[in-house]
């Protein structure tokens, strides 16, 4: 399918550029897919599509024949900041949520070798958070002065409509029939956070497979009356 990482930090296959519900943030993919920008800083609230984005990256520069490498920054905290070494020579580094390493000495030091290495031989850097460069935490000045020469994209929220979309896309993928009404209940009654959303999803799908039932208005409220 695709080529094998050099970590053991796997690609959800169904986090690609096709999938993923753009619509005010059409921009930010094509910059993602531009071969050009050796850096890109991206930072957006939770539940915004910044991890969907990175896989998707890595998805995109593999089915090209190149390499990447997918490292979400929450797992890399329990293991030595030396995972990094060697990496620049791959086409594409993407860190998730590197705002997890700021403030820890020794990765910020790590992230700082990376960096440079990544420019001395031309490769591309992509890392995600959930603030701007200019608001992050870094206690390294030089690491922060490279976080901030970088492209910065800012992750915009969906719209209502644009969540919807996206919530009925992604029941689809599962099998499952979410009518704009039963959407709406969702949206209504749980924060609209997609990774929230997903969250439910997979309740109720789960729930259905047992059930045999299909998903209207009172089975949501029995299946997530506990999540309320």
């Amino acid at each position: 399918m695709y080529p094998q990482l050099p970590l053991p930090f796997t690609l959800q296959e169904d986090f690609n550029f096709e999938n993923f519900i753009a619509h005010e943030n059409q921009l930010v993919i094509e910059s993602l897919k531009n071969p050009n920008e050796p850096f890109i800083f991206l930072w957006g609230t939770l539940g915004t599509g910044k991890t969907h984005l990175l896989q998707s990256a890595c998805q995109h520069q593999t089915q090209l024949g190149g390499t990447a490498s997918y490292l979400p920054s929450k797992e890399l905290i329990s293991t030595s900041p030396q995972l990094l070494d060697g990496l620049a020579n791959l086409d594409l580094i993407c860190i998730d949520d590197v705002d997890s390493l700021y403030e820890k000495a020794d990765w910020e030091e790590a992230l700082f070798n990376l960096f440079n290495q990544i420019k001395q031989v031309g490769g591309r850097l992509i890392v995600s958070s959930t603030v701007s460069p200019q608001h992050s935490k870094i206690t390294l000045n030089d690491l922060k002065s490279r976080l901030n020469s970088g492209l910065p994209l800012n992750l915009s929220t969906l719209s209502d409509e644009s969540t919807l979309q996206a919530l009925q896309a992604r029941a689809q993928k599962l099998g499952l029939e979410l009518n704009r009404e039963a959407a709406n209940y969702l949206m209504t009654r749980f924060p609209r956070d997609l990774h929230t959303l997903w969250g439910l999803l997979n309740q109720l799908d789960q729930a259905s497979l047992v059930a045999q039932r299909k998903l209207t208005i009172p089975f949501l409220k029995a299946t997530l009356s506990s999540s309320l």
